[in-house]
């Protein structure tokens, strides 16, 4: 997959945001970031040798990380709402080794309900194979419903909200 970084907005996340996948405060995590074209969110990230399984290849933990990762920010930020994961099937296409450039890919795919949609997440190589792909059923719930939820303190919602404003035409 060919992605010109040039035609990519940058998405800004927390400051201190100590999240596994995302959180740049996380002295062990991976520290995605997010970039966008609008349609599909992308993540440029490598796992270090601490997240093999086998040898050099990242633990499939790991890619099943960054696939649910690229696919709740994609829930994030294209509809601006929070996404939970229901469920996610992942298909491992080919090894990845670790230290490696990866370019993960999200997409929104189609809503089942108004409440309900399908995510879609890829995982391409340095060299620009497809190596992994997951499809997950993700719960969309409004900043309230969250809070409410428990699935975030009100405190943090509330930090979080300018992140969920950010996309294009919010």
């Amino acid at each position: 997959m060919f992605v010109n970084h040039n035609d990519l907005k940058p998405i800004v996340n927390l400051e201190g945001q100590t999240c596994f996948g995302c959180g740049s405060n996380n002295p062990v995590g991976l520290h995605m970031g997010f970039h966008t074209d609008g349609q599909r969110l992308y993540s440029f990230v490598s796992a270090p040798p601490v997240m093999a399984g086998w040898d050099r290849i990242v633990h499939g933990g790991i890619l099943t990380t960054i696939l649910d990762e690229i696919m709740g920010w994609s829930v994030i930020y294209l509809l601006g709402k929070i996404g939970v994961t229901k469920s996610m099937t992942v298909e491992f296409k080919k090894p990845v080794q670790v230290e490696d450039q990866l370019t993960a890919v999200g997409a929104i795919g189609e809503a089942i309900s108004d409440r309900q949609i399908t995510v879609l997440g890829e995982i391409y190589n340095g060299d620009k194979v497809l190596c992994a792909r997951a499809e997950g059923a993700f719960a969309i719930l409004s900043a309230q419903a969250a809070v409410r939820l428990g699935v975030m303190r009100a405190d943090y919602m509330e930090r979080f909200m300018p992140i969920l404003q950010q996309r294009e035409g919010a």
